[in-house]
């Protein structure tokens, strides 16, 4: 454990989660634990299971405190205060699989709004599936000129969006979630080493 930790932590890229554990036992009968999965880049190709009685902020910020680099995560808001801590250079990259399922929930009340994000989400998609086997550098040049066009579309038909829809709506929450995201869900452009979800970890 403490050497792939420590291997983890020299990736210039890491993908994470966590997922809901039932722990047996004490007083309670059972309580709620957490793993937390870190996984490492190509050059260090392994993953690390972490395990906590919470699902505070104190996990991950314990375990990523010596670390510098990308972090593919979820919008899980315990994130944001390492990713805004003063003198933090751990750089947050969101995740377009979870920005597409909110899209996908509010097809049934505003069919028209989503399924347009949706097309352009399934063209950044296409794009990588073309990407995949390609060069880091390849890969970067290929979001800058064929992807990055894509999200100046969402992103101004969301801001066109925003405005008009009930607060509470299923798009609004969509259309909420991608623009308080956008800068991280826009990141994996700028790196070829980078995905444009969190499926790895997935």
């Amino acid at each position: 454990y403490d050497l792939q930790r420590e291997l983890v932590l020299q990736s210039s890229v890491i993908w994470t989660d966590d997922t809901r554990v039932t722990v047996l036992g004490g007083e309670a009968g059972s309580v709620q634990g957490h793993f937390w999965t870190y996984i490492g880049d190509k050059q260090h190709p392994y993953s690390v299971y972490d395990f906590t009685n919470s699902h505070s902020r104190d996990g991950p910020a314990g375990f990523l405190q010596n670390y510098s680099g990308y972090l593919h995560a979820d919008a899980y808001t315990g994130y944001d205060a390492i990713f805004l801590t003063p003198g933090s250079s751990i750089i947050e990259v969101a995740c377009w699989s979870h920005a597409r399922r909110k899209f996908f929930d509010a097809v049934g009340s505003y069919p028209r709004e989503a399924h347009q994000v949706l097309e352009w989400i399934r063209r950044l998609y296409d794009i990588e599936d073309r990407a995949h086997d390609w060069s880091v550098d390849a890969r970067r040049e290929l979001r800058a000129g064929e992807a990055s066009p894509v999200l100046d579309k969402i992103e101004a038909y969301l801001t066109e969006l925003a405005p008009t829809m009930l607060p509470k709506s299923s798009l609004a929450k969509a259309v909420t979630y991608a623009r308080n995201q956008w800068e991280a869900l826009c990141r994996y452009t700028v790196d070829g080493r980078l995905t444009i979800d969190n499926n790895l970890r997935e």
